[in-house]
């Protein structure tokens, strides 16, 4: 018997009723009274999902908060990785260079995000995003709140995009398709970019790049603008000049093969960061995108 009554609770967390939840009446009460779902409809899909505990325990520990850079910059510089980023500008450039003459975004920078979010679409994710949602959004008391909003915006996407609200999958956070797109985000910023009258962010990579230009082009990015500046650390407190008007500007520090290295980080850099906070990241996307570049 003390061998049963453990895993019966294990199975008890994981198939967790959610629509009894005592968070969870507000949740419904927003998307049948400000949404317009029926009642019913949002207790079954609730009641529907699963608790997924290892969907905790990756959020709580992400490689840009807890990798040295040197080890997460060779998780995403590697020469597949890399030649596979020249193969998709080859393969899309007419969308690309559309998309950077409309949203001044540069093609390798696009697609350096779509190599490290999706490796250009191969991986966009194994969970059911109805379980990351429910799961971070009352079960993870430090970021419930955004992620029960992010899981009513889920609601309203799936409808609006006529998708099977139980089966669509992402990342552990509920990001989804080639560009890996939270909720809010998809319904912010997907463009229509292929013309076909709806925006598709898993299946029409048009679109996904249409999107991540224009995301990064609301969110500050400047054509003219540079993205990150090497300098030496005397020049840290020096007043730093530039060509263009720097609205925003940060101060970076990488130790890089044994050997701190310092930065300046520019609006674009910033506009990545928007993107995915972490500086980590941001640098990993602007030493991929140089990489295919050359």
């Amino acid at each position: 018997m003390k061998h049963i009554l453990p895993i019966l609770f294990f199975h008890l967390a994981i198939f967790a009723d959610y629509s009894v939840h005592p968070d969870a009446q507000d949740v419904i009460d927003e998307l049948t009274y400000k949404h317009g779902f029926e009642e019913e409809y949002v207790i079954s899909i609730l009641q529907m999902a699963e608790k997924q505990p290892k969907i905790i325990k990756s959020i709580s520990k992400p490689a840009e908060f807890t990798w040295t850079w040197d080890r997460y910059k060779n998780l995403f510089l590697d020469t597949k990785r890399i030649s596979n980023g020249k193969r998709f500008i080859e393969d899309n450039l007419g969308t690309l260079e559309r998309a950077e003459a409309k949203y001044g975004v540069p093609k390798e920078i696009i697609t350096a995000i779509l190599g490290v979010e999706t490796r250009y679409g191969k991986v966009m994710g194994g969970y059911k995003v109805i379980d990351s949602l429910t799961t971070l959004g009352f079960d993870y008391p430090r970021r419930a709140k955004f992620f029960k909003k992010e899981l009513i915006e889920f609601f309203v996407l799936t409808r609006q995009n006529n998708l099977d609200i139980t089966q669509v999958k992402g990342s552990y956070a509920g990001a989804m398709g080639y560009g890996q797109f939270i909720s809010s985000s998809y319904r912010a910023y997907a463009v229509d970019f292929d013309g076909n009258g709806s925006a598709d962010l898993f299946n029409s990579v048009d679109d996904a790049i249409g999107s991540i230009a224009n995301y990064l082009n609301v969110h500050g990015w400047k054509p003219e603008g540079n993205i990150v500046t090497e300098i030496k650390l005397n020049d840290i407190r020096k007043p730093i000049k530039t060509h263009y008007n720097v609205n925003k500007i940060i101060t970076l520090e990488f130790e890089e093969d044994g050997e701190k290295k310092y930065f300046i980080g520019d609006n674009n850099f910033i506009a990545i960061t928007k993107y995915n906070i972490s500086h980590f990241y941001a640098m990993a996307i602007y030493y991929l995108s140089e990489e295919i570049k050359a």
